[in-house]
């Protein structure tokens, strides 16, 4: 059990080593579904993880078992007044505000919105021959996913993309606490990313006044009418639309590099989808299980939770690794086989319980949407991409899984080309 725990701590501290290792999971998961590693437990077991997630003693906020929030920049200060941050009363009341705009009708009202704009954004890389996905399509997209939810103008994408990057960076400044956010040992000032998150505070404030003056049908509105009706307040108002604008720009931008990685690498999975393109939200989500873009979250555990053999004592932290329970062979037949076709669907790569992520509908909505472009390209250009399993580019920071860059090369098919000669 010493080799497993030294070969885990490397996993979690080393960037070197993360790179999404299917044999420490199923050691993890044969030997040692819940290990005790020092100031933690790693919970891997798919049914453990649901245990946790599910108890009344689990908590985001590391503070309610007297550990520190992150740091005291001004943006972390707002990040952690954000939904995800948030727990029980506080949690179910802001997310209560926000279910109208994840409604069936308000998902499909935006569906052609999102569509058509991965259509737009995908249409001219795949005209160059050669682009890269990840910066080119997956970051631009989520924004414009964002901007959909808040019904935000399209000129506004290039601003939003850089503040939602601004937060990004500050959240994977430095390895996740119990509350999933991130410890800057006591709040590191950055003076360039103080004055960028002034002006981006500066402007969803005037976003969220114009609203309140003259309220729409939009989630902007709504949340200013709420905080006119004393439903929430100022901060919690800024950090809600703050997290909406910023919201998907490492989960969704690394699914969609994930999906289209899969989809460029599957013998004839492009062809399928090109034929049933309801299969394409079938890859999007099998691809989302078997990558699981939030590798790993944490709580702070209230009360004691009993795991099989072991009990997780009131106090402590468990730390889920999400993206070991997504390839759990108690819960899934051949675990780490990509196949959009498993009938087993449940995952945990939009978490699960109070936390589980609202903009999932939206997530399999864009990703469907690029695998339909890609594979309806595929029928006259040959995507290919130079990685393998062996050479991509991970993410650096234990939280998140995904590759980093995905060229792709799409010149016209050859016997196409000739016919047209």
């Amino acid at each position: 059990m010493d080799s497993l725990r030294h070969e885990l701590t490397r996993f979690i501290q080393q960037p070197a080593a993360q790179q999404d290792p299917p044999a420490l999971y199923r050691r993890l998961l044969t030997e040692a579904p819940v290990l005790d590693l020092g100031p933690l437990y790693v919970v891997s077991g798919h049914q453990e993880i649901l245990t946790v997630l599910m108890n009344p003693g689990s908590h985001v906020d590391p503070t309610a078992v007297g550990l520190p929030r992150a740091g005291n920049t001004a943006l972390l200060k707002v990040v952690n007044r954000m939904l995800p941050m948030r727990d029980g009363a506080d949690h179910t009341r802001l997310k209560r505000l926000a279910t109208a705009a994840f409604s069936h009708r308000r998902l499909e009202q935006m569906r052609e919105r999102i569509e058509t704009t991965a259509a737009r954004l995908l249409a001219p890389l795949i005209a160059s021959g050669s682009f890269e996905l990840v910066a080119d399509l997956a970051v631009p997209l989520p924004v414009a996913v964002s901007c959909a939810i808040l019904d935000v103008p399209d000129s506004e994408h290039d601003r939003i993309t850089g503040w939602a990057a601004l937060v990004a960076r500050s959240l994977l400044a430095a390895p996740p606490t119990a509350g999933g956010s991130q410890d800057t040992g006591g709040g590191s000032q950055d003076p360039d990313g103080e004055v960028e998150f002034a002006e981006f505070r500066s402007y969803v404030e005037e976003l969220c006044a114009s609203r309140a003056a003259d309220p729409g049908e939009d989630l902007i509105s709504r949340l200013t009418v709420a905080r006119g009706e004393g439903r929430l307040d100022s901060e919690e108002l800024l950090a809600f639309v703050v997290m909406l604008l910023a919201n998907g720009l490492e989960t969704l931008t690394s699914g969609l590099a994930l999906a289209a990685w899969e989809l460029i690498r599957t013998p004839g999975l492009a062809a399928r989808v090109r034929a049933e393109p309801a299969l394409a939200a079938a890859v999007f989500d099998e691809a989302q299980r078997l990558g699981s873009p939030v590798r790993a979250s944490a709580r702070a555990l209230t009360r004691e939770v009993v795991l099989g053999n072991t009990v997780l004592p009131a106090g402590s932290v468990a730390m889920l690794l999400y993206a070991a329970a997504n390839r759990d062979p108690r819960r899934y037949a051949d675990p780490n086989r990509f196949d959009p076709d498993r009938p087993e669907r449940q995952h945990l790569a939009f978490g699960h319980g109070p936390h589980h992520c609202l903009g999932a509908p939206l997530s399999l909505i864009a990703g469907a949407a690029v695998l339909r472009g890609l594979a309806e390209a595929d029928a006259v250009r040959e995507l290919s991409t130079t990685l393998t399993d062996a050479t991509a580019r991970r993410h650096e920071q234990f939280a998140f899984g995904g590759v980093r860059e995905l060229p792709v090369a799409c010149p016209p098919r050859t016997e196409l080309a000739e016919v047209a000669a």
